[in-house]
């Protein structure tokens, strides 16, 4: 019987075919390759700033005052992402895939906003998401001056307040009595533009502090 002269490797969510007779400064190429796959995936991640503070989200939540604040968003490999934001928790929760209730965020486009955020408000909406993206520095859905590269870059958007499309009408956070929730995802299409899968690449509640 003659050997086996092929093996199926595994790496990192990867399948690969590996010669036995592979010599271990090619093995050490491939793996620094498979490597490099791996850190070229998207990312999203968010903290905010408020006053002089820095706050980091605790188990995907953020305790906030009632007073202005930013997004600051730090992005890998995205020029851009919807932006779900309510104050329905079982949305939120059916976003994130804890629940089971339809949400109306994945079957929508994106909302146009205007350029570098002049209003300083997030719209809060059961039914479409935001569309925020960073293109170049004067074509971008964030507070003036991001930096970084299309492969990373990071943003601010400042928030003032929210405008409720429910209620036709914004509010301050001083106003601000219900948690908001905000699920940031990038929506995968076929071929055909039919709405296939969503991956979700950040979530987190803000809560306000007493």
């Amino acid at each position: 019987m003659k050997s086996l002269k092929t093996a199926i490797c595994y790496f990192k969510g990867f399948f690969f075919f590996c010669d036995m007779k592979i010599n271990n400064i090619s093995l050490a190429m491939l793996f620094s390759l498979l490597g490099l796959i791996c850190m070229a995936q998207e990312s999203v991640n968010i903290k905010v700033q408020q006053g002089f503070e820095t706050i980091h989200a605790e188990s995907n939540q953020f305790a906030l005052n009632k007073a202005p604040f930013k997004l600051i968003f730090h992005v890998k490999n995205l020029d851009g992402f919807c932006v779900g934001i309510t104050q329905d928790e079982d949305i939120y929760n059916s976003a994130i895939g804890n629940a089971d209730m339809e949400v109306m965020w994945f079957e929508n486009t994106g909302m146009a906003e205007g350029m570098f955020n002049e209003e300083k408000l997030v719209t809060i909406s059961d039914d479409a998401p935001n569309f925020w993206y960073f293109d170049t520095i004067d074509d971008h859905r964030f507070d003036r001056n991001p930096q970084g590269t299309l492969q990373e870059w990071l943003a601010e958007r400042s928030v003032n307040g929210f405008f409720i499309t429910e209620l036709s009408d914004w509010y301050t956070v001083e106003d601000m009595v219900r948690p908001v929730y905000l699920v940031v995802y990038q929506p995968i299409y076929d071929s055909d533009y039919n709405h296939i899968d969503t991956k979700i690449l950040y979530h987190a509640k803000l809560k306000w502090n007493k």
